[in-house]
């Protein structure tokens, strides 16, 4: 790995991570520590903060005990650690740092809480819909994971090209 692509991998860890944990302890500060029924509107009921404490895994499901899911995450930042030192692309490295910074901000509440802070909650009035309460660790890690597919189907449109094929703007003279 370059130092190039080794910095957008430690960089977007470190980025995603601090804003992490800081809006955590921004809204832990805010609802003094406790939970409840206390929100803080944003955008009407479209948007709160909600401070919710989730001892379970991804969307309040339980996959087991705690024990379960702290080393079904510390497997995960493994994984995604060793993707992360192997990619020779910048847009990956960042990508993977991304969903590395979001694991580790999680994996940090659970061992020193003992539980994931979630609080932001989003919901539909209209159509009386709301989402699961997360946090912007759960924000990144699902905005590295939609980067690695997007990266995946480009690649894919492109080399799935027939060799000696020019594409439109290659043809000389056009756009000139």
């Amino acid at each position: 790995m370059t130092t190039v692509l080794r910095r957008a991998f430690i960089w977007a860890s470190i980025g995603a991570l601090f804003v992490d944990q800081t809006t955590k302890l921004v809204v832990y500060g805010m609802f003094g520590g406790g939970g409840g029924d206390k929100s803080v509107a944003i955008l009407g009921q479209v948007l709160r903060i909600s401070f919710t404490i989730n001892t379970r895994g991804v969307f309040g499901v339980s996959f087991g005990g705690p024990i379960f899911h702290f080393v079904l995450q510390v497997v995960g930042v493994g994984l995604v650690i060793y993707f992360g030192i192997r990619t020779r692309e910048r847009w990956l490295g960042s990508a993977y740092g991304v969903i590395l910074g979001g694991a580790l901000g999680n994996l940090i509440d659970r061992v020193r809480l003992g539980y994931v802070i979630d609080f932001i909650d989003f919901g539909i009035p209209a159509i009386n819909f709301r989402w699961f309460t997360f946090n912007l660790a759960d924000a990144f890690i699902v905005v590295g994971v939609l980067m690695i597919v997007f990266y995946e189907v480009g690649l894919g449109f492109r080399s799935k090209r027939k060799p000696g094929v020019r594409e439109w703007s290659e043809v000389k003279g056009v756009g000139e």
